[in-house]
């Protein structure tokens, strides 16, 4: 009886090895392939912590039921035989302890180069100079249904610039314009409470604090730097076959081109004073249909943006007939140049996680903001593990024990800075709502 046990440990041993070894190797194919293809995006898209994790308890399992078996077997044989060589030299070539190994050389890798978990004790400051101006940059894709009380931790957060997405009811946008200055007042021609949001309402200046609260499409922007220019535009991505596991039926019926938009400041105030040149931010909502190529997402909405024809929206020189700062329309071709202008940043959503190859045909040379500033382990979706639903108890007790509910699995939003520029803080906030984390920048000077 006892030597059948043996054996089917050793079977229970060979599967954990077996799993570590598909895992490592996914994991290894996804670091060299990348999403450079539609097939290998998939691979690629396993979080990393994920897959060292579970390898990592796979190859440990099974060298610890492996190392068992033979102690038992050399009791039943009356103990090891006499002049064995050393444990270094007995088990050098033990498939059990080579997966370790490559593990533990992988897992290292990840460490260092994914995750930047030495980038603390390297610098801790990220080369901040506390003389220089910074600007601080909020985007938060709530997602999902925004809950009572979502604009507070807005304003404790107190960002030069808040952007948030995908909420275009407009009680909640009265309520993001509470995030102006106490001086501030709504704008007296406001829908009631359930009317819809007009599609480009006119942002609202006061001279009094310089602060701009405007809804543009699907992005509510608050600023307290100097807006000069915006212009919104849809990517026009093609669409995919609409796989949505958040949905009942498994699809997303509406279509989602994707969307853009630019917002141009002033230079003072912002790290380009003294340049003569404006600031300028990109911000992004890519579609999140996981069966599009995320190589062609990311040429077709460089195409869009560097193509753009839309209407551009600028502050006039000339304030209106009540003395106060009125915005105009004008026509992209009237600016002087082809497409949005050059951006410092760029941030949003690009569904496309972080050090994926194929976001180098939207962003070009600009550098991720977490590979200057973030450390650790970082991601932003989804911000509630979708076991039975995204925002709420969703998971049973025994669930939550072995995964926590508040970690996400993919760093999705993202943001990148122009070389010009660097990165001194990013983290991503879990801010109690919707389906995503906020994601949050400080940027200086070079």
């Amino acid at each position: 009886m006892l030597p059948v046990f043996l054996r089917i440990l050793r079977m229970i041993s060979a599967a954990f090895w077996t799993l570590g070894a598909i895992m490592l190797a996914l994991w290894i194919i996804g670091r060299l392939f990348n999403d450079s293809w539609r097939w290998s995006q998939y691979i690629y898209w396993i979080p990393s912590a994920f897959s060292i994790l579970m390898s990592g308890l796979a190859a440990a399992m099974a060298l610890s039921i492996q190392l068992l078996v033979k102690g038992w077997e050399q009791l039943l044989a009356g103990g090891p035989p006499e002049g064995r060589p050393p444990i270094y030299k007995r088990e050098a070539r033990n498939p059990y302890v080579l997966l370790c190994l490559a593990w533990g050389l992988c897992g290292a890798w990840s460490g260092v180069f994914e995750h930047r978990l030495v980038a603390d004790w390297i610098s801790r400051d990220n080369g901040r100079d506390r003389k220089r101006i910074s600007n601080t940059i909020l985007f938060w894709n709530i997602g999902g249904k925004a809950r009572e009380g979502w604009v507070e931790p807005l304003r404790s957060i107190d960002a030069d610039l808040v952007v948030v997405s995908n909420q275009t009811n407009w009680d909640v946008v009265k309520q993001f314009r509470t995030l102006e200055a106490p001086e501030a007042t709504p704008d007296s021609g406001t829908p009631a409470a359930g009317e819809a949001a007009p599609p480009h309402p006119a942002p609202a200046v006061h001279p009094t604090n310089n602060d701009t609260t405007f809804l543009a499409g699907l992005f509510l922007v608050h600023t307290r730097l100097k807006l000069r220019e915006w212009g919104l535009a849809t990517l026009n991505i093609e669409q995919g076959v609409g796989f949505d596991i958040r949905k009942a039926n498994g699809r997303y019926e509406n279509r989602d081109p994707g969307y853009a938009m630019y917002l141009l400041f002033d230079p003072e105030g912002t790290v380009k004073q003294g340049t003569g040149q404006p600031f300028v931010v990109w911000l992004v909502d890519f579609p999140s249909d996981p069966s599009l190529s995320r190589q062609n997402v990311t040429r077709e909405a460089r195409r869009a943006v560097d193509n753009w024809k839309g209407t551009a929206t600028l502050l006039s020189e000339t304030p209106d007939s009540k003395g106060e700062p009125q915005w105009i329309n004008v026509p992209s071709e009237q600016l002087g140049r082809r497409g949005f202008p050059v951006p410092d940043v760029i941030i949003g959503d690009f569904n496309i996680p972080r050090g994926s190859r194929s976001l180098n045909n939207f962003v070009g040379n600009m550098q991720n903001a977490y590979d200057q500033a973030g450390v650790g382990y970082t991601a932003s979706y989804p911000r509630k593990v979708p076991f039975t639903q995204l925002d709420g108890p969703g998971l049973s007790s025994l669930v939550r024990v072995f995964i926590p509910s508040d970690i996400p699995f993919f760093h999705i939003d993202q943001a990148f800075i122009a070389p010009s520029l660097h990165a001194t803080r990013y983290r991503v906030m879990n801010l109690g709502t919707g389906t995503h984390w906020a994601q949050f920048l400080e940027i200086q000077s070079r």
